[in-house]
């Protein structure tokens, strides 16, 4: 029980932290990080997948035989959202837009896009959800856990990137848009120690009854 805590605390703490690694390659090296910042997602994408379809689906399968029908569903629901709805942000644009970095904490823009609102809102669920699977992961074993909380710190540089690079592009200041990146990272620990508590609490109570 206590070695399962201190590895969500653990593992939790390292994507948080991750994230802010992002951030910080946006503050100290743009250039290099938005030059890699393609090569960065390839990598946390393909150790996504990896954990997902190796690892993770097998033990689906397991406990839900039509597992490979909502993972198909899943694909088809993002690929609707990705390429049909208006509001997405575009890669290329965020990808070619220059984005500078403000040298003094009070130089902001008055009327920031409400793009970027979304976008913080997007990727605060995101990093929680992140964490729920962490803190999912070593409720059910500490091989699937540890699996899954690399395949989350892995992606975590990338997303400090983008989420701090979208703020920036968006018209917010540079101490705002710390401010909101930080919340972000903050919510892949909450979340795994949210999950954790919960389950181990559910786990109590059905041994209580």
């Amino acid at each position: 029980m206590e070695s399962r805590w201190v590895s969500v605390l653990f593992y939790g703490g390292m994507a948080g932290v991750a994230t802010f690694l992002g951030m910080y390659l946006v503050l100290v090296k743009e250039s290099w990080s938005r030059r890699n910042s393609a090569h960065l997602i390839s990598f946390s994408a393909g150790t996504l997948l990896g954990v997902g379809f190796l690892h993770i689906l097998p033990e689906a399968l397991e406990l839900a035989p039509n597992a490979t029908l909502y993972l198909l569903l899943s694909f088809v629901i993002f690929y609707f959202l990705e390429h049909h709805l208006p509001f997405h942000a575009d890669h290329e644009q965020l990808h070619h837009t220059s984005i500078e970095v403000p040298n003094s904490h009070d130089d902001c823009c008055s009327n920031p896009n409400p793009m970027g609102a979304v976008a913080l809102a997007g990727m605060s669920l995101h990093s929680l959800i992140d964490g729920i699977i962490i803190g999912t992961g070593f409720e059910l074993d500490s091989d699937i856990g540890f699996l899954a909380a690399v395949a989350v710190i892995t992606h975590k540089i990338p997303a400090g990137v983008s989420m701090f690079s979208i703020l920036l592009h968006y018209g917010y200041s540079k101490r705002t848009a710390t401010a909101f990146t930080s919340a972000v990272a903050l919510a892949t620990p909450l979340g795994a120690v949210a999950c954790c508590g919960i389950l181990t609490a559910m786990g109590a109570g059905l041994i209580a009854h």
